[in-house]
């Protein structure tokens, strides 16, 4: 057990304090979480609307996720009762800590709730990690209205893309975001047209330096 902690030792007056610290913040986070879900629901609602805005539980808050399922009621009005972003930035990721709780929580009637308030048109002006698409496109197949995405190329997985385009008979258009048209952009580009209009997709390109 020591070997996961970190132990630190303070002298007062004629007495030593050691006060304890896990050596790995995501141990930490999951043991908050694993705390957390034994709480009365009352008390798990109060914290997670306190602390919703706070970067420092995002990752407790996962694990949360995926620990409870998030089977609470309260918990869902709570959490994911406001409004939802259309975008996806450097800024603003919010959206995407959205589909990550929602992919955590493999609630799926819950996660078709939620994404049915989506807007028709999402934009993602970062570029996503393959976790990030598996996540996104878990919830974005559980919704039936999309009819446009934006997104950086370099990191688009087409085989997520054929997953949401199965239960979006709207989808029409995939436009691609270009930094600089270089000829390597250009091949994958090409290589992605020839995939996706396979499935009926308009794919545009257009350039961000514009």
């Amino acid at each position: 057990c020591m070997g996961l902690l970190n132990v630190h030792l303070e002298e007062v007056a004629f007495s030593t304090i050691r006060t304890y610290n896990l050596q790995h913040a995501t141990l930490q986070e999951f043991l908050s979480a694993e705390e957390l879900k034994c709480l009365p629901e009352e008390k798990q609602v109060r914290f997670w609307s306190d602390n919703m805005d706070n970067p420092s539980v995002a990752m407790a808050f996962r694990f949360y996720c995926g620990l409870t399922g998030l089977k609470s009621k309260a918990v869902q009005k709570a959490v994911f009762s406001g409004p939802l972003p259309n975008e996806i930035d450097l800024s603003d990721q919010s959206l995407l800590f959205l589909f990550h709780s929602l992919f955590e929580s493999q609630n799926i009637p819950f996660t078709e709730q939620v994404v049915q308030r989506l807007q028709p048109t999402l934009d993602i002006y970062a570029s996503l990690s393959p976790f990030d698409w598996m996540a996104l496109s878990h919830c974005l197949s559980k919704c039936s209205h999309l009819q446009e995405i934006f997104a950086l190329p370099s990191m688009i997985p087409i085989n997520y893309i054929v997953k949401i385009c199965q239960n979006n008979p709207f989808l029409v258009k995939l436009v691609f975001g270009f930094n600089d048209f270089s000829i390597n952009d250009a091949k994958r580009f090409v290589q992605s047209i020839q995939s996706l209009e396979m499935l009926g997709l308009t794919v545009e390109a257009t350039s961000l330096s514009a």
